[in-house]
């Protein structure tokens, strides 16, 4: 009879095991890619130019990415612009020189495309009188290590990549904003390839302005990111 019932014990302990054997678990939720997660959507960034130096911009890497280095040159090359009513047609605007080397870290095999979406300028603490309605034109013109294809380069070497024009596009925000014209380039392959940049901002103007002022601006790109997982 004690034979029997260590038969029964033994016989339920590996049933017991041999049903633990046999259960699964099954997840609530089915793995998906990051890319998945953003509904095949890039990454927006954005970021508000005021009074920020180039010599800034690997402080806050973590917070706004290396990639992004270039973008935030052309906006503080026009953003760090005092304007004068001092008189003149033609104002020579300073040069910068940006250097893009760090980004040889980078894998852009990791990287579908970088858009630079829009570019902002517009009057900082804006007066009643202020306006920049004196304005003619606004460019920024950039200087390879390599060309771009699909990018017009001049007798000097040069390319527009971001435009203004009083004849063909309105002013913004009751006259104190332009929402510059930016040309269509693979900024993938810019940053990419080319380790040093140089731009040159140009401004062209119709009169004197009302009011001397400092100018602002705000940048937005995308990326988006083919990581894979």
């Amino acid at each position: 009879m004690k034979k029997l019932g260590k038969f029964t014990v033994l016989a339920l302990l590996v049933l017991a095991l041999s049903s633990c054997g046999k259960e699964k678990l099954t997840p609530i939720y089915q793995a998906v890619t990051i890319n998945q997660l953003k509904n095949d959507q890039p990454i927006n960034f954005s970021y508000q130019i005021d009074d920020t130096q180039i010599d800034e911009y690997a402080k806050n890497a973590g917070k706004f990415p290396l990639f992004g280095k270039l973008f935030q040159a052309i906006a503080v090359v026009l953003a760090n612009t005092s304007i004068s009513n001092s008189g003149g047609h033609d104002l020579e605007l300073a040069s910068v020189d940006v250097d893009l080397s760090t980004l040889s870290a980078i894998d852009f095999d990791l990287i579908q495309f970088i858009n630079f979406d829009s570019l902002m300028v517009s009057v900082r603490n804006a007066k009643s009188r202020d306006s920049l309605a004196f304005i003619n034109k606004l460019e920024i013109h950039v200087k390879l290590d390599n060309p771009i294809e699909g990018l017009p380069v001049d007798a000097n070497g040069y390319s527009k990549i971001v435009y203004y024009d009083s004849s063909k596009n309105a002013l913004e925000c009751d006259g104190r904003c332009i929402k510059l014209n930016i040309a269509p380039v693979d900024w993938k392959k810019l940053l990419q390839t080319n380790k040093l940049v140089h731009l040159q901002p140009k401004l062209v103007i119709n009169s004197v302005p009302l009011s001397s002022m400092k100018l602002a601006g705000s940048i937005d790109f995308s990326v988006k990111f083919n990581l894979g997982f």
